[in-house]
């Protein structure tokens, strides 16, 4: 049922969407024939190792929200680019380790915004934002009065920086945030690289060249940039599958993972 305070607005089906392609990799449900088509391309440029990639990544976030409730003390997640719900949704991990913990989902998707709105109706400690992650200023000043910025939070910047192009500065943006965060927060980042495999990076930019973001996959030492100014947490800014992996973890079907990840602590 569509909520009349918030009315859906109109969305262009016809062209991919980032968002919904992801969720196509994952098995979900929500996209339509434009999003299937280009991520079947990118599906077949990667030879299908795209869609582990995006299973490691949600992997890799919920064992990222588990040490933060767990072993940081955190209880206040501000998820941004937070992309459709999908499984394992960072509220489900997040109250599993922290009963008390609060989740704010940011995202300037319609689509996400719909499926946002439902998750206020049923869960009371997650609330919905539907803005940019590129205006910091704007995402701290709507927080909802009830998540506090008096204790450490932990911001989730997971699979979204590398639809930040160079001239909108990721770089800026991951040091604003930090900025308003008080000390012992942390900051959680995955981002595509671009080392191992260019020439299929380079294909893949053009495919999503079509879609709503354009796709900027980046050299290693550009994604650790991302922590300057971060005490980051041991392992480092590793690929997915080394951050902390779970005892059961199974190997890897391709020969490496093109997606880098860390966890930065604010000092």
């Amino acid at each position: 049922m569509v909520d009349e305070r918030h009315p859906l607005r109109e969305f262009d089906v016809s062209r991919p969407n980032v968002a919904r392609m992801y969720d196509y990799y994952l098995g979900g449900k929500n996209h339509f024939p434009a999003d299937r088509a280009a991520a079947e391309k990118v599906i077949a440029i990667s030879r299908g190792h795209v869609r582990e990639a995006v299973r490691e990544n949600r992997d890799f976030l919920g064992r990222a929200v588990r040490f933060l409730a767990r072993e940081a003390g955190v209880r206040g997640f501000l998820d941004l680019g937070a992309g459709l719900p999908t499984q394992g949704n960072v509220h489900e991990v997040a109250l599993a380790a922290a009963p008390d913990a609060q989740v704010v989902y940011v995202d300037n998707d319609p689509v996400v915004a719909t499926h946002g709105r439902a998750l206020l109706a049923t869960t009371p400690q997650v609330s919905f934002l539907e803005a940019d992650l590129r205006r910091p200023d704007e995402v701290i000043s709507a927080l909802p009065a009830a998540f506090a910025l008096d204790r450490p939070v932990g911001v989730l910047m997971v699979s979204c920086l590398h639809f930040v192009s160079d001239q909108e500065d990721p770089w800026g943006l991951v040091a604003a945030y930090a900025r308003a965060l008080p000390s012992g927060s942390h900051i959680v980042i995955s981002h595509l690289g671009s080392d191992a495999f260019p020439a299929e990076m380079a294909q893949g930019r053009e495919v999503y060249g079509a879609a709503n973001a354009m796709l900027e996959a980046r050299p290693s030492a550009s994604i650790v940039r991302l922590f300057d100014g971060l005490r980051v947490v041991d392992p480092g800014v590793v690929p997915l599958n080394e951050w902390r992996p779970a005892p059961d973890a199974l190997p890897l079907r391709g020969a490496s993972l093109p997606v880098l990840g860390g966890v930065g602590r604010v000092p």
